[in-house]
């Protein structure tokens, strides 16, 4: 695959060869929200040619502050296919320190999910950026914008593409540091992700400011696979059981608890075995060649009653730490295979240096009432955490 494809360009050709397959999937309450490839095609380059529409050009930052899941995973593509940064700021970088990292860059789009997401954002000066609080009805609308400026401007999207040819569009992270001030990085790894392929199903586990989860969302858009994606360990096994992974990458949160997670796991309504940590500790043992009773054999060979509570089809398990022998034993009795995700070193970004902001040749206009589009705020407008692309209450 070329090293130098576009997120469009990726994106359609998912579109076209594997329409309606899953693209990705989420916790919905009890049950779950899937997207087709088309589907996310469809809403992310409207929600592009929206934001366009809306002001942002090509080389500007767009700070997304949104829960982990579908609608970030489209914010999150737009801005990509705008030709904008997408920056992801972990929760908990100081306040002073964020302020100080966005008054180093111009940041066009501020995209929240409620205004309690702005507390991060309150020390740093965005006179000069819109803020869009990204409810269901809003990203309809805004996405309904970028419909309209597609069918009066067809080519925006591609024009766009054009002029950030080889250039970075990855999401931007920002990175605590002990030692010193926090910097801005974009995450950067090599390992078993290059071995995704289009009929591959993953399930991740961790945040989306997450440096490993951003890695493999950027895998996922290149392979093409399914991505069922949970935050937290809390479920992580209802996702093993209703989409039968064939890749498993946990965080290092949730790789820390996985061991726990195993020893409770329940299949069918019913714990796995009466007693899952003698099968835990017996089978790894075995691997390690220690020699054992005939009950240590047997309760080793007990440990394949945990095959379907993995969905029976795993073949690479990657963890986002280190892999403990009760792990290292299972995935070898199991048939896994441990992946590695190698994270390359940090780099200090300097977005202002890196990206050069083009502004998009304006489209044919139309007669249509303002009244009617989502509002936006003037270049000297204040920040305003009532504001909303949405558009006032009953409008």
């Amino acid at each position: 695959m070329p090293a130098q494809e576009s997120p469009l360009t990726r994106l359609t050709r998912h579109a076209r060869a594997r329409a309606l397959e899953v693209a990705v999937a989420e916790p919905s309450g009890a049950s779950w929200s899937t997207l087709t490839w088309n589907e996310l095609y469809r809403r992310v380059i409207d929600g592009a040619a929206g934001m366009i529409e809306a002001g942002v050009d090509p080389g500007s930052v767009v700070v997304i502050r949104v829960p982990t899941g579908i609608r970030l995973l489209e914010l999150e593509l737009a801005t990509r296919i705008a030709g904008a940064v997408p920056l992801l700021l972990p929760e908990h970088l100081d306040p002073a320190e964020v302020g100080r990292l966005l008054d180093e860059i111009e940041v066009r789009l501020v995209i929240v999910d409620h205004e309690s997401r702005l507390t991060l954002l309150r020390r740093a000066a965005l006179a000069e950026a819109q803020l869009f609080e990204c409810d269901d009805r809003s990203w309809e609308r805004l996405r309904g914008m970028g419909l309209e400026r597609r069918k009066r401007q067809p080519d925006v999207l591609a024009w766009v593409d054009g002029v950030r040819a080889d250039a970075p569009s990855s999401a931007v992270l920002g990175l605590p540091r002990e030692k010193g001030p926090a910097w801005l990085f974009r995450p950067e790894s090599s390992g078993a992700l290059s071995d995704l392929a289009v009929d591959d199903v993953v399930v991740l586990t961790g945040e989306a400011t997450d440096r490993f989860t951003t890695v493999v969302r950027d895998a996922h858009l290149s392979a093409g696979c399914a991505l069922v994606w949970v935050e937290g360990p809390e479920r992580l096994e209802a996702a093993l059981a209703r989409f039968s992974p064939t890749h498993v990458l946990l965080d290092h949160t949730v790789a820390r608890v996985l061991e726990d997670l195993i020893e409770g796991g329940i299949i069918d309504g019913a714990p796995w075995h009466p007693t899952p940590r003698e099968v835990l500790e017996a089978t790894s043992a075995r691997v390690a060649e220690a020699r054992l009773g005939s009950r240590g054999r047997k309760l080793a060979d007990e440990v394949v009653a945990l095959v379907p509570w993995w969905g029976g089809r795993v073949r690479v398990l990657a963890l986002d730490a280190r892999v403990n022998r009760t792990i290292s034993g299972l995935a070898t009795t199991l048939g896994f295979r441990i992946g590695r995700i190698a994270h390359h070193p940090a780099v200090r970004l300097d977005l202002a240096r890196e990206h050069a902001v083009v502004h998009v040749p304006a489209a044919p206009m139309v007669e249509a009432a303002s009244e009617l589009l989502p509002r936006r705020g003037g270049r000297t407008s204040d920040l305003d955490s009532a504001f909303s692309l949405a558009g006032a209450p009953g409008s």
